[in-house]
């Protein structure tokens, strides 16, 4: 059985080699479907990681704040100016229609932080890093780990280094990280901390002002950011706000970030579906061929079943010659495509890198991941396009394919 088995594969391999530009032409077609699906995985992939880092810095769609309070609109970001208005921090407690993601934020300024020169004001906020979506990706330089309890990230106006201490309320706080530069007032020169670490100032803030501001109370938040979800409108979830929430007012952002971010969503997963539809033409281009291929080879499979070969057999060397074939072709597909890779890096990265633009590749695991999925694919393809034109003619007695043959 052994020795039929190497038979067949050798069989198979001589198949292959007696119709050179057939198969030449056939590898050919299925490398470059392969470069096509290998390079446009690795490039949409690494597209999306980099507009994620990207959109992640246009900040919130949409801001909600009590409604008397002040606001500061930027073409990046939506900011809440400190004031002592304030909502109910529940406010978000039912899911709306439209809305992805909730960062509540406190926003606290005062004079008598004890920070920097006498009098010097200094706007701390408080988020919840677990929520947040407009502070954490604006950090420019971090410590080595994750933010806890205790830490502080400062603005890019603040010229102090990472790592080093400062003293708030006679509390001793580290300078976990810097943000970049951003254009907003309160980013710019803020103290950012944890909620609960700003919470936690409340009884030394009493102490020294005699009184306990509003957004330094649990129940009580400056107000929320909020991202819209894809498809979503910001006069829809603008209505559907107000409509469940009193006391507020909604203040949107530039609203063609909003769309340039949803509408090249829309093209990243319309161009995987173009991708999808060009393997899916490959599959029907290869079932074509081997269906040709089968009926021209009918003598040569009727003499292999007259000889004892059984129908089993008759269909594997099909298979086999067919995955031979293409899996050649995903190989040679992925050498090509990462050719691709490095023209596309050595033009439109080169040029995006010199425009300060930054661009993320894959990581090295998720690409080989990606470029031997692609050559197990192409060879599956090839034997399934195989399948079933060899199992048809199988079927058929000896006789009848030696005749049908000519």
């Amino acid at each position: 059985m052994t020795q039929l088995r190497w038979l067949l594969a050798g069989l198979a391999l001589q198949n292959v080699g007696r119709r050179k530009a057939r198969t030449a032409l056939l590898a050919a077609a299925v490398a470059i479907s392969c470069a096509i699906a290998f390079a446009g995985g690795v490039m949409l992939r690494s597209i999306a990681a980099s507009m994620a880092v990207g959109f992640s810095r246009l900040g919130a769609d949409l801001m909600v704040v009590q409604a008397d309070a002040l606001t500061n609109i930027t073409a990046a970001l939506l900011a809440v100016e400190p004031t002592d208005q304030t909502i109910q921090a529940d406010l978000f407690g039912a899911p709306i229609a439209g809305v992805a993601r909730v960062a509540p934020q406190r926003v606290f300024r005062t004079d008598q932080a004890g920070f920097g020169g006498h009098g010097e004001s200094a706007d701390l906020i408080g988020f919840d890093s677990e929520r947040d979506f407009t502070v954490l990706p604006w950090i420019a330089e971090r410590l080595g780990r994750r933010m806890q309890s205790g830490d502080v990230i400062v603005g890019a106006a603040r010229d102090l280094p990472v790592g080093s201490e400062i003293v708030l309320f006679g509390r001793n706080f580290r300078i976990y990280a810097r943000l970049g530069r951003t254009g907003v007032g309160t980013h710019e020169r803020g103290i950012f901390m944890t909620s609960d670490d700003l919470l936690g100032l409340a009884p030394y803030v009493r102490e020294r002002l005699g009184w306990v501001p509003p957004m330094l109370q649990r129940d009580r938040v400056s107000g929320f950011l909020v991202e819209i979800t894809p498809g979503a409108t910001e006069l829809q979830v603008r209505f559907a706000l107000l409509s469940r929430l009193s006391g507020i007012k909604v203040v949107a952002g530039e609203t063609l970030l909003t769309g340039v971010r949803q509408g090249l969503e829309a093209l990243l997963d319309g161009t995987l579906a173009l991708v999808v539809m060009t393997s899916a033409s490959t599959v029907i281009m290869v079932c074509v061929l081997f269906s040709a291929i089968v009926e021209e080879r009918r003598s040569e499979l009727g003499l292999l079943k007259a000889i004892g070969a059984r129908r089993r057999q008759v269909v594997g060397l099909m298979v086999i010659e067919a995955t031979i074939v293409t899996g050649a072709g995903g190989l040679i597909g992925v050498v090509f495509g990462e050719l691709l890779l490095r023209l596309f890096a050595r033009s439109v990265v080169y040029h995006l890198s010199t425009l300060g633009i930054p661009f993320l590749w894959l990581g090295t695991r998720d690409t080989v991941t990606i470029a031997v999925g692609c050559i197990v694919v192409a060879a599956l393809i090839g034997a399934a396009g195989a399948l079933a034109p060899a199992w048809r003619a199988s079927r058929r007695d000896a006789y009848e394919l030696i005749l049908s043959g000519g």
